[in-house]
């Protein structure tokens, strides 16, 4: 497709990313590919007919007020810069992404109302319609119930629908970036068939993301803190007989021949290594997938 774009635009077209050029429209394909055509180039039609095909990536100039913080974290994920921006205390974290049905008007109140529901967020704006939160200290099992009436609130004070997904808990590591792409390439697509849904976790996400893009759904999708997790036979048998038993901890701890306390100290054990609360139905869905395409590729 891109090559027959190349030869139809010619020298206005360019997979030279610069987030900077704004004489071009840029866009995404779903593996990631990024291309800009000039706007004097295309047609009012051809232009709509792109935004349907590809994913719009009109990145916008950071603002001069941002700090420096900010500035960092958007060059890390979007630029390529290698210096890491978060500091050496700073663990794990989380990232939301969010999209928005129109502009806000009042967005500096926005950003207050956002701060006002994390305990310390960086918030980057990607367009005017779509922009992320990075939670740099993040709760272990997020409540999403919280994040659902703090859309609420949005909606009804801004006049505004907005659309979240709620990111894996991640380690803060050099791979970090690596693990972003794939997930922000995720919740791009899901939200092309999921946008009904006012609230999203990547739990929920990926049997979504299995029917509509397979192609996406590998390995390096999942949190290495959830790889990681798993790894020891020991959790990895207790989990799986814990799906096995539909989530019952009594008679998993019967067919494992452990106390019902012991089993108890390995979930807790398990929810606060990944984030991930096993115990309730949507992430114990997820946890037996991912077990499954884990299997899957190392038989590959």
């Amino acid at each position: 497709m891109l090559e027959k774009l190349e030869n139809l635009f010619q020298t206005a077209f360019t997979t030279t990313y610069n987030a900077q050029d704004n004489n071009r429209y840029w866009f995404q394909t779903e593996d990631g590919r990024k291309f800009g055509i000039s706007k004097t180039a295309l047609s009012n039609s051809e232009h709509n007919l792109l935004k349907t095909l590809f994913l719009p990536v009109e990145h916008l100039t950071i603002e001069q007020n941002n700090s420096n913080i900010q500035q960092k974290w958007y060059d890390f994920l979007f630029n390529d810069a290698k210096e890491v921006p978060f500091l050496q205390d700073v663990k794990t974290l989380r990232f939301f992404y969010f999209y928005l049905k129109q502009p806000i008007d009042d967005f500096n109140n926005f950003k207050e109302a956002i701060t006002g529901g994390f305990q310390q967020p960086i918030i980057l704006m990607i367009n005017d319609t779509q922009g992320m939160i990075i939670d740099e200290k993040p709760q272990v099992v997020f409540d999403q119930e919280s994040f659902n009436q703090l859309s609420d609130t949005f909606t009804s004070d801004f006049f505004v629908e907005i659309y979240s997904y709620i990111g894996q808990l991640h380690q803060a590591n050099y791979l970090l970036k690596e693990k972003f792409d794939h997930e922000f390439k995720c919740f791009n697509t899901i939200h092309r068939y999921a946008n009904r849904e006012k609230t999203i976790t990547f739990y929920e996400a990926l049997p979504l993301l299995m029917i509509h893009s397979p192609s996406f759904v590998k390995k390096d999708i999942l949190s290495d803190l959830f790889v990681e997790s798993i790894e020891g036979q020991e959790m990895l048998h207790t989990i799986q007989v814990f799906l096995q038993c539909n989530l019952n901890a009594s008679l998993t701890a019967k067919k494992l021949y452990i106390h019902r306390n012991s089993l108890q100290y390995r979930l807790d054990k398990f929810i606060e290594n990944t984030g991930i609360d096993i115990r309730s139905f949507a992430n114990a869905t997820f946890v037996s997938l991912a077990m499954i395409l884990l299997k899957s590729e190392n038989y590959q």
